[in-house]
């Protein structure tokens, strides 16, 4: 049994309707392409409030940048596993890699007792060297 969620515009006839599609051929509802963003954008504000408030339940405070330090490791795993800053393709597989591979690699700094600041450099320095090396295999200009 075929599941399929949302086809692209290139599968429909009209570009501006998304179809959802359960069985083989059964469409069970269409759309418009505004209706699926502004859930997209909804889901996401939920899923934000919801991490902002595990966050700031585990650290016992509020902040507006009590995730700043959070933000380049993980912009630099999603890096590490494969997908371009440029935009394009990645993986769900690849982005799970590198936070693992980053999961290590904070793991040693933190017995080498490495500060938080050199940290950030390095994960900014793993970010600029790989994104060189997308653009020097992938061709961006």
């Amino acid at each position: 049994m075929q599941r399929k969620l949302w086809t692209s515009p290139a599968e429909e006839e009209h570009g501006d309707v998304h179809v959802a599609v359960v069985g083989p051929n059964e469409v069970v509802r269409a759309a418009m392409k505004w209706q699926v963003l502004l859930a997209n954008y909804a889901a996401c504000g939920l899923l934000r409030a919801v991490a902002g408030l595990v966050l700031s339940g585990t650290v016992n405070a509020a902040d507006l940048s009590l995730a700043n330090i959070l933000l380049l490791p993980s912009v630099a795993a999603v890096v590490i596993g494969g997908t371009s800053i440029f935009g394009g393709s990645g993986s769900y597989s690849g982005t799970i890699v590198g936070a693992l591979i980053l999961t290590v690699l904070n793991s040693v700094l933190t017995l080498l007792d490495v500060p938080d600041a050199v940290k950030q450099i390095l994960y900014g320095a793993i970010i600029v060297v790989l994104a060189a090396a997308y653009t020097r295999v992938l061709g961006h200009e």
